[in-house]
């Protein structure tokens, strides 16, 4: 691995202004999500369930012995969980205050204006991850992350997004409980980005929702809200929309893959979840 560039002089997102409502948010952002220094990279049991879930929905299984590049890691809960299943994660933040955490806890990160080839080298990751971060980016941010990560990605790797469903009508109170966020896309709008960049749609679907390793009053809650949501969103789909593909959950998973170079039979993931696992 070459050495990952370690946060000196941190700058802002390299796609984004310095300016004006572009300049990041700085520690007020983690206190207001109660982001606590000393919970960084820890993972609770549901996340580590819905990590693993989602995962295996993908395709990809365990993340073990895999390069896992990962975009606005937060408080760093996905991190400690690849590196505790021991994958070989790295990760870019814009907020200081997350990136002297993560350097803190002993993980590699990249400056913010580096790129996510900078850490192995380009065609070296087999996932990149980012976790409600589309939103808070430009159309123009999102073309020129969509094309840095295909440089990054082996052939046949892939990107897992998971960001405000702009199909759905639920979507109002995560899109619009953050003044960050800047950019509302609608599952039709994510495949129109990848054509535009070449990359293969793998999936495109509502988040899992473990049902398994829960407590019995969890797992009955559950249970509930995805038949409630089963009826509801059938509804809505087929009499109310007319489209039977949209994605009304109000967060939306997207799979991306970067296509194999011909001849090359490279395949990390199914193109389909696995059963039970999305809501």
């Amino acid at each position: 691995m070459n050495d990952p560039f370690r946060v000196s002089n941190p700058s802002v997102f390299p796609f984004e202004s310095h300016h004006g409502h572009d300049a990041p948010v700085g520690d007020s952002y983690s206190v207001w999500k109660d982001w606590r220094a000393a919970d960084f990279g820890r993972v609770n049991h549901e996340e580590s369930l819905y990590f693993e879930r989602e995962l295996q929905a993908t395709g990809i299984g365990k993340p073990a012995g895999l390069r896992v590049g990962e975009i606005g890691y937060g408080n760093g809960a996905f991190a400690g969980w690849v590196r505790r299943a021991g994958g070989h994660w790295i990760g870019r933040e814009i907020n200081q205050g997350l990136q002297a955490r993560a350097v803190e806890a002993g993980f590699d990160i990249l400056a913010p204006d580096s790129s996510l080839s900078d850490a192995f080298g380009s065609s070296a990751l087999d996932l990149i991850v980012a976790f409600d971060v589309f939103e808070h980016m430009s159309v123009c941010a999102i073309r020129s992350f969509l094309a840095e990560v295909k440089a990054a990605l082996k052939p046949g790797g892939l990107l897992l997004l998971r960001i405000p469903s702009g199909d759905s009508p639920f979507v109002s109170a995560i899109f619009w409980g953050d003044v960050t966020h800047r950019t509302l896309l609608g599952s039709s709008a994510v495949r129109q980005l990848a054509c535009e960049l070449d990359l293969e749609v793998r999936q495109i679907r509502s988040p899992v929702l473990p049902m398994t390793g829960l407590s019995k009053t969890r797992l009955v809650r559950r249970a509930a809200v995805r038949f409630s949501q089963w009826v509801a969103f059938s509804f809505i789909r087929t009499v109310l929309m007319g489209n039977g593909s949209a994605i009304l959950s109000p967060n939306m998973i997207v799979v991306l893959a970067r296509m194999p170079a011909a001849g090359d039979g490279s395949r990390l993931s199914a193109t389909e979840p696995a059963p039970g696992g999305a809501a």
